[in-house]
């Protein structure tokens, strides 16, 4: 909590460049969206696996993590529309649609000139309203464009701050 009091109003939980570039909340935030929950979890399986996290970890060089944001890709499919929803209670046909358009885009190609991926994959992704299997595979799509440019910083800017992955 002492962090967050020393910090400017609008700052209280601080967002990477990359979290601004993405459009996405603080990997601070620890209630609402938990992401820091979920980094917590997620940190201490990373160190006990003993992979690689570029810039940030040097451990197995034949298991390397990347952080991937679904959300990035599928803004790029359709905008800022929503196309899941976390909360059981307001997971709704409406959303299906949405989902439908990211999976034909992908399985049309439209990454396919950014990414260097094709996709090919069932009409029951969508099926998800949670949209887990979705996000699945749009993480899967950046950590193989990820592995891809692993000769040059696994495509992560060379100026990026090497605190922040």
């Amino acid at each position: 909590m002492g962090y967050r009091t020393t910090r400017l109003k609008g700052d209280k939980e601080h967002r990477r460049r990359t979290d601004i570039a993405a459009g996405s909340i603080s990997p601070q935030k620890l209630f609402g969206v938990p992401v820091g929950l979920m980094f917590y979890e997620g940190a201490a399986r990373v160190l006990q696996s003993g992979a690689t996290a570029p810039s940030l970890l040097t451990g197995d060089p034949r298991s390397v993590v990347v952080e991937a944001y679904p959300g990035v890709l599928a803004r790029q499919i359709i905008g800022r529309g929503s196309y899941k929803q976390d909360t059981r209670s307001k997971q709704t046909a409406e959303l299906a649609p949405a989902r439908r358009d990211i999976l034909v885009a992908l399985r049309n190609g439209i990454l396919s000139s950014t990414h260097g991926i094709f996709v090919d994959a069932p009409d029951s992704l969508c099926e998800d309203p949670g949209a887990d299997r979705p996000d699945a595979l749009l993480c899967a799509m950046q950590a193989a464009w990820s592995w891809r440019r692993r000769f040059d910083g696994f495509g992560a800017p060379a100026d990026g701050d090497p605190n922040e992955g």
